[in-house]
């Protein structure tokens, strides 16, 4: 109900008045009131109207297909989520298990150092009691011949002990190095 329309509401004559005077100083025409029947033209500017009003409420659902079915939104944010952490996960799988193996790989190495360690030590304390028999201090045990390896010795019969070679760390380096099939 629109406040121009004076006929609709009941009003006292006084405010009527005023309202009409209201609307002249304004500028305000007085409304129509449209006709009783309806012509051809607007029925047809009414369906004409009613259509447009349809296909934009359609058009406009299919713009916004989430208010409907905020699942599907969701679920479309979800996924390129899912996929990184799911290829997360497998890079740091196989990062895992190329660690161990290198550790794995450096264990046995060590391991195998170790045991040649223990056999140079072994061979030295079989050495032991030669070398000391050799010394000119001590006398040499009954078995023992001094003059054939002659080789071995000095001019003044003292023993030559061979130097012990620093280990290579290049073939070191060459054993720990994993070949990377990026």
């Amino acid at each position: 109900m629109s406040w121009l329309d004076a006929a609709k509401i009941d009003e006292s004559p006084e405010d009527r008045s005023l309202r009409a005077e209201l609307q002249d100083l304004l500028g305000f025409r007085p409304v129509q009131t449209p006709p009783g029947e309806a012509t051809p033209e607007t029925i047809a500017l009414a369906q004409s109207l009613n259509r447009e009003a349809t296909r934009r409420r359609r058009t406009a659902n299919l713009a916004k297909p989430s208010a409907k079915r905020p699942f599907l939104l969701l679920a479309a944010a979800v996924i390129p989520v899912l996929f990184t952490i799911t290829a997360l996960g497998t890079w740091g799988v196989k990062q895992k298990r190329r660690a161990d193996a290198m550790a794995a790989k450096a264990q046995e190495l060590e391991t195998k150092q170790n045991r040649i360690d223990a056999a140079k030590e072994g061979a030295r304390n079989r050495e032991a009691p030669l070398l000391q028999a050799a010394e000119p201090n001590n006398a040499a045990p009954p078995n023992s011949r001094p003059d054939n390896n002659s080789n071995n010795q000095n001019g003044t019969g003292e023993l030559i002990k061979p130097e012990e070679r620093p280990r290579r760390l290049d073939n070191q380096a060459d054993q720990y190095r994993v070949n990377d099939r990026r």
